[in-house]
């Protein structure tokens, strides 16, 4: 694809352009973001079902406290469910236009690609806005699950500790 818009300061159109640029490496960049979180929440989900296997029969064998087991149970289902949040598919997230949607609403603008470029920015950031509002709610969960992961094995190690008891 050829280049539409110079890269000349004078032209009307640079700042579209400049503008489109920032904001479709920003949308790259949360899309990366998302992806990461995704990731880290695997291993978060693995080292909270390790904890588990490895600790759990140890720790409820006979008849651990029950106050370190509630809080190694409820912090192990709060890991899980907060991490299987995180990896559910979330179709409201938006990183990308339709093509059709493009060419039909822009159309009329196809000789002005400053227009053009300007139009697709706002969009763009629209799209950003709407994607870190749901976004803080996945942070929020990851960091319920870090912290419910550490909570769980300090209550499973505290389960099969006989100098804690």
């Amino acid at each position: 694809m050829r280049e539409v818009v110079s890269n000349d300061v004078d032209d009307p159109s640079f700042l579209s352009k400049l503008a489109y640029d920032a904001d479709l490496r920003a949308l790259d960049k949360q899309e990366a973001l998302l992806e990461e979180v995704r990731s880290r929440t695997g291993l978060l989900l693995g080292a909270s079902s390790l904890a588990t296997s490895f600790l759990g029969q140890r720790a409820f064998a006979g008849s651990p406290a029950t106050g370190f087991a509630i809080v190694a149970v409820v912090a192990f289902i709060l890991s899980i469910a907060s991490g299987v949040y995180i990896l559910l598919p979330k179709n409201e997230l938006v990183f990308a236009f339709v093509g059709t949607a493009i060419y039909e609403q822009l159309y009329e603008f196809r000789g002005d690609p400053g227009e053009v470029y300007r139009r697709l920015a706002y969009d763009m950031d629209r799209f950003w806005s709407k994607n870190d509002q749901k976004m803080r709610r996945l942070f929020v969960a990851y960091r319920v699950a870090a912290v419910a992961l550490v909570v769980e094995i300090l209550s499973l190690i505290a389960l099969v500790s006989d100098s804690i008891l």
